[in-house]
């Protein structure tokens, strides 16, 4: 027995000392520990839309990049967008429409890193106690929405295929969390909206109210953006970034049941709503974004007071190295210089 005992004591004392060393040389400074997290601020809606940026850090995907994300929830696009430019934070999601606004207004350093996720998001929603009951009741009728947002691109969208005009309908400005409580005092006859202010809504009304896609078969476009020098000057981080939302879209494909409730935690609404208003989950840059954003200008430039007649190369207000080094098949574009990944 006695034989036995000494092997251990010999193996374990150099065990030992090892330990005691490493420990003094923490505690020295001699070992340090490795670089600090990069801090980010992301401005956000709180909406399953940037569902990529929730799964990301609850999943730690964030984290295994060496990036401290932190999310900060704004009531709209344009308020975050604000907030970017100024330089309060670094990253802002935003619908298209945003971007293009600010490319129609001339000297805009704002470009998009990536799509987030496309998809239908938008009802409108019409009182039936107003004597709406198809869209051609519309007519004469205040509508509530978020000034400023792709609601008013899609609103108008929806009238011209019903075969009216704004000109036809009073457009009334509404924040989005004020939405429900202007349709149901009657201070407007109907209002754009999207989730989760649309299940609030019609789980307050019930039949009181009813209900069109807005979009009308279009896709929303949320992507993440930023200032043309802060990407230029974070490449290396913007590509961290990137590699830790594809895995969450990833993640979000072969566990959708789990994405769902982290998605939940973050973003309340209604379980039916995960079905009726798709969205792909998707990082991306392509020709469709493209062609999207020249209707939405093409639109602004006809309903808005403008003095700009000519569309924007809308390819200037695109940031795609950083996705194409990640991901060349998710840029389809045609760049430069550069052989289509097509």
């Amino acid at each position: 027995m006695k034989g036995n005992v000494h092997p251990k004591i010999i193996l374990g004392g150099p065990l030992v000392l090892l330990l005691i060393l490493t420990g003094s040389l923490w505690q020295t400074g001699c070992l340090a520990p490795g670089p600090p997290a990069e801090k980010i601020t992301v401005g956000s809606i709180l909406s399953r839309i940037s569902g990529l940026l929730y799964v990301a850090q609850d999943q730690g995907y964030f984290k295994a990049q060496g990036l401290d994300v932190d999310i900060k929830t704004y009531a709209s696009s344009p308020e975050s967008l604000k907030d970017l430019k100024a330089g309060h934070i670094d990253l802002a999601c935003c619908g298209i429409f945003n971007l293009v606004k600010e490319a129609l207004a001339g000297g805009s350093n704002l470009r998009a890193l990536t799509v987030l996720c496309n998809g239908q998001i938008m009802d409108l929603i019409a009182s039936r106690d107003r004597g709406i009951r198809e869209p051609a009741d519309l007519r004469g009728k205040a509508i509530g929405l978020m000034k400023d947002s792709a609601a008013e691109y899609f609103l108008g969208v929806f009238l011209t295929l019903h075969h009216l005009t704004l000109q036809e309908v009073r457009i009334v400005a509404v924040k989005p969390f004020a939405l429900g409580e202007a349709l149901a005092t009657g201070e407007v006859d109907a209002v754009v909206a999207w989730e989760p202010y649309i299940g609030e809504i019609v789980k307050k009304m019930g039949n009181a109210v009813v209900t069109w896609p807005s979009q009308e078969g279009q896709d929303i476009f949320w992507v993440m953006a930023g200032r043309r020098e802060y990407l230029k000057s974070h490449f290396a981080t913007m590509e961290k970034l990137l590699l830790a939302l594809e895995q969450a879209s990833k993640f979000i494909k072969e566990h959708p049941a789990e994405a769902k409730k982290i998605m939940s935690r973050r973003a309340t609404f209604l379980p039916a709503d995960w079905d009726k208003y798709p969205v792909r989950y998707d990082l991306f840059l392509d020709q469709g974004l493209l062609l999207h954003m020249e209707d939405e200008a093409a639109w602004l430039i006809h309903n808005r007071p403008t003095d700009r007649k000519e569309l924007p190369n809308f390819m200037d207000y695109l940031d795609p190295e950083p996705l194409l080094k990640v991901n060349p098949r998710a840029v389809r574009l045609a760049l430069p210089g550069s052989v289509s990944p097509y």
